[in-house]
């Protein structure tokens, strides 16, 4: 699996790892920055590299370095989206109920699919809670939280009623 690089503006040890890495060629912001392959100095600056408006050679900024984990959770998170066993559905704004421990309480859907679905909750529920599910037509489906993240809570219908429906 590759990984994904996603670059951030550098602190103040830049210049401690570069004596360490060896000579590399950079664009430094504030200076005259000419370039490698044809000499001239007319740039087209990005976030992370900056291209040279003549030959179009690429260098990276000086200022930019990599921060590994943020882009390895996106590339784990988008893989997760590709292995989902069920096509989910937008929810549109639509507000469900969950009834837990037969107290009905606001649910805000985010997505469902034949599988789960997924909402924001203020109650904080714990990974194998079982619940109801009342959809807006008064009929109520068995659940149980499959994770939950700050208000963000997952689900996924299960086939037996939970204890204490009502």
């Amino acid at each position: 699996m590759s990984d994904v690089l996603l670059f951030e503006r550098a602190g103040s040890s830049f210049p401690e790892t570069l004596a360490r890495r060896g000579h590399h060629v950079v664009y430094r912001a504030n200076s005259l920055n000419h370039c490698p392959g044809c000499g001239r100095s007319q740039w087209y600056v990005g976030r992370m590299t900056a291209e040279c408006g003549f030959c179009g050679v690429a260098v990276p900024l000086a200022e930019a370095r990599v921060s590994r984990s943020n882009g390895l959770a996106r590339l784990n998170e988008a893989g997760r989206a590709n292995k989902r066993r069920f096509a989910r559905m937008q929810g549109n704004g639509r507000e469900l109920q969950l009834l837990i421990n037969g107290s009905p309480t606001s649910f805000a859907l985010q997505n469902i699919s034949a599988g789960g679905l997924m909402g924001n909750l203020a109650a904080e529920l714990s990974p194998g809670t079982e619940v109801f599910v009342r959809f807006e037509d008064g009929s109520a489906v068995p659940a149980v939280v499959k994770w939950s993240d700050g208000e963000l809570v997952g689900l996924a219908f299960s086939p037996s009623a939970p204890s204490g429906a009502s």
